[in-house]
């Protein structure tokens, strides 16, 4: 059986991606799927409303989140709101430079920005992603076919069968997602330059773009995913690249994305998310406060001892050598390098989504409470959030 929609767990709820609009007085939830085009909602209080994912584009610090919602510090250090033409839950972002960058959200969306996060216009949605992934698994049935038909040993017409049904699968899904409309979120992205990126998400859904994302090609292929388990983050460095998703789906390529190898997990439970840190060992960490270190490329493992069981969903290596992890319930984990945790916990006792690190000792967050600080800065909007997280 294919796996039940989780989405990660960490996204808080398909329920943010859907809009509610007011009609003659009354509060309506949009289901024809206006929230892809509808602009972001505008807020004044941005900076607590729910945030997925932060990033720098080299320059400022940029974080997005639900309704379309992406925030940008300017020459000041002052938030501000973007302009986005989407309200979907914005899941993830990253940037190539300091002006060319992208976002990935719910309903298939694809966002990008050529001013620096000022600004961000679809690339790509849901309608056009069913599009795509059709022709993709109809040029695959027909090969599929012409192979068989040409193969004369039956152990290798079965393994053929086998794929043929699968991707025959795959068309009559869609199908059904036309006449429903598209759902299929995007979790991460990552930027190599200007014209290259990749996008990954639930059910094994995985693009790239070689012209700037003026065309998105579907590559889900490249990976043993015959189960399509969501495909939670996706990380690089030089050659070496990586991807976590569902029931401990870990991937590398040593080739910069062109070729991947499925590795044996440390753990048969989601993984949400990984990074590397300044000696190139890499970490992941997901459901119930599941982490491991690799020193070898994820050939082999050392589990971490966390001390919690709360979903870990982010983390990044300091410049002295810690490892920063967050999580559930304002989890903040700091992992020195003899493997030893001490545990932190914010006082929002917010779910956090991502962290980075601002200067030496100094922490940015984001999660359920919006915009999060270590040391904790308690602001009016954060000690409300946490009045209410208590309730």
């Amino acid at each position: 059986m294919r796996s039940s929609f989780a989405l990660s767990g960490l996204l808080l709820g398909a329920f943010f991606s859907t809009a509610v609009y007011a009609q003659d007085g009354d509060t309506t939830t949009n289901t024809d799927y206006e929230v892809i085009s509808a602009p972001a909602l505008s807020s004044d209080e941005i900076r607590s409303e729910v945030l997925i994912e932060i990033a720098s584009n080299g320059q400022q610090l940029v974080a997005v989140g639900a309704h379309g919602n992406v925030i940008r510090q300017d020459s000041d250090g002052n938030w501000v709101q973007a302009d986005v033409d989407s309200s979907v839950l914005i899941t993830s972002v990253d940037f190539a430079n300091a002006e060319k960058g992208w976002a990935t959200g719910h309903h298939g969306v694809i966002l990008t920005t050529e001013d620096g996060g000022q600004s961000w216009t679809r690339q790509l949605d849901g309608f056009q992603l069913m599009e795509l992934e059709k022709a993709f698994y109809q040029k695959k049935v027909s090969a599929l076919q012409a192979q068989i038909e040409k193969e004369e040993d039956p152990e290798v017409i079965g393994e053929l069968e086998w794929q043929l049904e699968e991707a025959q699968f795959q068309i009559s899904n869609i199908e059904v997602a036309e006449e429903e409309g598209p759902s299929k979120p995007f979790l991460d992205i990552l930027a190599l330059n200007e014209q290259t990126a990749f996008a990954i998400g639930a059910y094994g859904t995985f693009l790239k773009t070689t012209d700037g994302g003026a065309n998105w090609q579907v590559i889900s292929d490249k990976l043993d995913n015959p189960g399509g388990y969501h495909l939670n983050a996706i990380i690089a460095r030089g050659d070496d690249f990586f991807i976590v998703g569902e029931a401990g789906l870990l991937f590398s390529s040593d080739d910069k994305g062109e070729n991947w190898t499925r590795l044996e997990s440390p753990y048969r439970g989601s993984l949400f998310g990984a990074h590397l840190d300044n000696a190139d060992n890499l970490w992941i960490y997901g459901l119930r406060g599941n982490a491991y270190v690799s020193s070898d490329k994820g050939q082999s493992f050392e589990q971490i001892e966390t001390g919690t069981g709360v979903n870990l969903s982010a983390g990044v290596a300091t410049e002295s050598g810690d490892q920063l992890i967050v999580g559930h319930s304002g989890t903040i984990l700091k992992v020195d390098a003899e493997l030893n945790v001490e545990a932190l916990r914010h006082p929002s006792g917010s779910v956090m989504t991502d962290i980075v690190v601002v200067n030496d000792g100094e922490w940015l967050m984001t999660g359920r409470s919006g915009l999060l600080h270590w040391p904790a800065k308690v602001t009016e909007d954060e000690a409300l959030a946490s009045q209410q997280g208590a309730q």
